[in-house]
C-alpha cells in the first residue's frame, strides 16, 4: 500500500501523505512521493496542486532510524533524490499549496518549502530542528526560508533548531496564511481550485519571475519579463480577461491555458 495517495479531481491534484502515525519520511514515503510526481507531470488536465498530511501530523520529518549507521557516502544519494523531487515540485507550471498541521517539522517542512504558498492550521507547530542532531536540514530548508523572508530569520529558525507556532512563522513572512484547524483542509482546498481555474499561462510566468530573481535578482526577473510576461498578450487566456474586464468590470473567471 502507497504511503501516498494522489487524486486528481478536476483541475485540481492532491496529493495525501498517509504515513501513520506522523508522516515520517523514509525511503518508501520518498518513492512513493515520487511515483505520485510522475503522475502529476504527466497529467494533461492539471492545473493547481495540494499537499496535506492524514494524522495527527503534517510530517515530523525524516525517521531517524534512517541515519543510523549511515556515512556520507550511503546518505548522499537518499538526499540527492530528495532535493530532485523538490526541484521537480517546483517547476511546476501551475500553483501549488500545502496544508500543514499537528506538526510539521525537519522534512516534512522542508517538503512544504517546495510547494509556492502554505497554509498552516492554528497551533501549528513548525521548524528544523535538525542542529539538535549535529546535522543541518538537508532539502535546502534553511535557503528556501531565507527566500522567502530573509537570512535572519533563517539563522533564526536552524540556528535555534525551535518548533514555532503557525501564527508566529505566517508573521515573519515563511507561511502564508493560517487558519483554524477545522476548516485548514477544506479552506486550502477551495483555494487550490480557485487558483486551478484561474490563468495558468499568467501563474506560471509569475513563477518564472521568482526563479529568476532568487537567480539574478531583479534585472534577471526583468530580462525574463520582455521574454514571458509580454507574450501572455498573444494568449486566449488575456484576450478574453482583458475584454471581459472592459465590458462588464469583472476580471475573467474562465480559463483555458491558451
Amino acid at each position: 500500500m502507497s504511503t501516498v495517495d494522489f487524486v486528481e479531481d478536476g483541475a485540481l491534484g492532491v496529493l495525501t501523505l498517509d504515513h501513520p502515525p506522523l508522516n515520517l519520511i523514509g525511503e518508501r514515503l520518498i518513492a512513493d512521493l515520487v511515483a505520485a510526481v510522475d503522475r502529476v507531470e504527466r497529467s494533461y488536465g492539471l492545473r493547481g496542486l495540494l499537499i496535506q498530511g492524514e494524522g495527527k501530523a503534517f510530517s515530523a520529518g525524516a525517521d531517524v532510524k534512517l541515519f543510523a549507521g549511515k556515512d556520507s557516502a550511503k546518505m548522499r544519494p537518499l538526499i540527492s533524490s530528495f532535493l530532485d523531487l523538490g526541484r521537480r515540485i517546483e517547476a511546476l507550471p501551475f500553483p501549488t499549496v500545502a496544508a500543514v498541521h499537528g506538526t510539521c517539522m525537519a522534512g516534512g517542512f522542508e517538503l512544504s518549502l517546495f510547494f509556492d504558498l502554505i497554509w498552516a492550521a492554528e497551533g501549528a507547530l513548525i521548524g528544523l530542528p535538525e542542529t539538535r542532531l549535529g546535522i543541518v536540514p538537508l532539502a535546502g530548508g534553511f535557503q528556501r526560508i531565507a527566500a522567502r523572508a530573509g537570512l535572519t530569520r533563517a539563522r533564526t529558525i536552524v540556528l535555534g533548531g525551535e518548533l514555532h507556532p503557525a501564527e508566529v512563522l505566517a508573521a515573519w513572512g515563511v507561511i502564508d496564511r493560517v487558519v483554524p484547524a477545522a476548516r485548514l483542509q477544506a479552506s486550502a482546498e477551495a483555494f487550490a481550485r480557485t487558483l486551478a481555474a484561474g490563468p495558468t499561462l499568467a501563474f506560471g510566468v509569475v513563477k518564472q519571475l521568482a526563479h529568476a530573481y532568487l537567480r539574478d535578482g531583479v534585472p534577471g526577473a526583468d530580462a525574463r519579463l520582455l521574454d514571458s510576461a509580454v507574450s501572455l498578450f498573444d494568449t486566449d487566456d488575456a484576450r478574453r480577461g482583458i475584454e471581459t474586464f472592459v465590458t462588464t468590470g469583472a476580471a475573467g473567471t474562465s480559463y483555458e491555458g491558451h
